[in-house]
């Protein structure tokens, strides 16, 4: 008799939860349209070993974080620009004011060292040091300057930032201490199709591909494929020795295939410096794309006019020193 009552109570209970229900919008899944093993994506990202260089018509906007804990920053006045790029780290970045066509600002490096000249009178200055690194007490040291501070995120702009985000590195499948790994990740995000309704979300589904070295603590980089759309990089992650973000970089609006073997270009790329603070977003010029051009040593070598004099600070990160005017 115990357990018929026992009994009775499961199913009332069961049929009560089961009753007992209302609707609830849930943010929808956008079903996956592509499929792809780790052996073709890993190709996918290797096509970019058929880049050995690159010149590129941009537009560039910057914006700064001030006061991260408080969500305040600065976003400055769109510029244009001319970047090449040539493996595995030599750049060239040239900024241009708008409409007046005249130079705020170079960036160059011949793979080991940079050298960034910024030219408006208030804040001139040539900042020199080696690419690979760390200057953490003389950034901020610069980020105090009365004078440099006017600069915004030019003093904090690197060769490395650039050549990670448009010549991205091959991952070395033959070698043995490199490991790569895939997984599935879902992430919730504004609906961007066409049609779709402000401010709703969906859920996508995307295949991250994640490169490790050996004996190392933290991945080198991760690779973001979206599967509801051609299987592109839509996000690249970049890590230190510490395992620290990096760099997060957004890639979108694919241009079309140029009609050649090699990868296709975004026509928009977002880069975020976290520990630089400041993101960029850069606009690439689909007419203003050229591939694999031959590049001579001094396309990467900035230097001050003469007419300037002492008008111009030298400041060398790697001595820590800032010659007299």
């Amino acid at each position: 008799m115990k357990r018929f009552a026992i009994l009775l109570f499961a199913v009332g209970l069961s049929g009560a939860v089961a009753c007992v229900s209302r609707r609830v919008d849930v943010v929808p899944f956008l079903a996956p349209t592509e499929n792809a093993t780790l052996d073709q994506l890993v190709a996918h990202i290797n096509e970019w070993r058929k880049i050995d260089s690159l010149v590129l018509r941009v537009d560039l906007q910057f914006e700064t974080v001030e006061k991260a804990e408080e969500g305040e920053g600065r976003q400055y006045r769109m510029a244009q620009g001319r970047l090449l790029l040539q493996r595995p780290n030599r750049i060239r970045l040239t900024i241009e004011a708008p409409i007046l066509s005249t130079n705020i600002a170079e960036m160059a490096s011949d793979g080991e060292r940079f050298q960034l000249l910024i030219y408006p009178l208030a804040y001139r200055a040539l900042i020199e040091g080696q690419n690979d690194a760390s200057y953490g007490e003389e950034v901020k040291r610069l980020d105090q300057d009365p004078e440099l501070k006017k600069a915004g995120p030019l003093v904090n702009i690197r060769p490395q930032h650039f050549t990670d985000a448009f010549l991205l590195s091959p991952i070395p499948v033959d070698d043995p201490y490199t490991v790569v790994f895939l997984q599935e990740e879902r992430v919730i995000e504004a609906d961007r199709r066409p049609g779709a309704k402000k401010n709703s979300q969906v859920k996508k589904s995307y295949y991250v591909v994640t490169a490790v070295r050996l004996g190392e603590n933290a991945p080198r980089a991760r690779y973001w494929f979206d599967r509801t759309s051609e299987l592109l990089v839509k996000r690249q992650q970049v890590y230190d020795a510490d395992g620290r973000l990096v760099a997060n970089i957004e890639y979108a609006d694919y241009l079309p295939p140029r009609g050649e073997d090699g990868p296709r270009f975004a026509s928009r790329v977002r880069i975020e410096r976290p520990y630089d603070n400041y993101t960029l977003v850069v606009n690439v010029r689909p007419d203003g794309i050229t591939v694999n051009r031959d590049l001579p040593d001094t396309a990467f070598v900035v230097t001050a006019p003469a007419a300037w004099g002492d008008s111009l600070r030298r400041i060398d990160l790697e001595t820590r020193n800032e010659a007299p005017r």
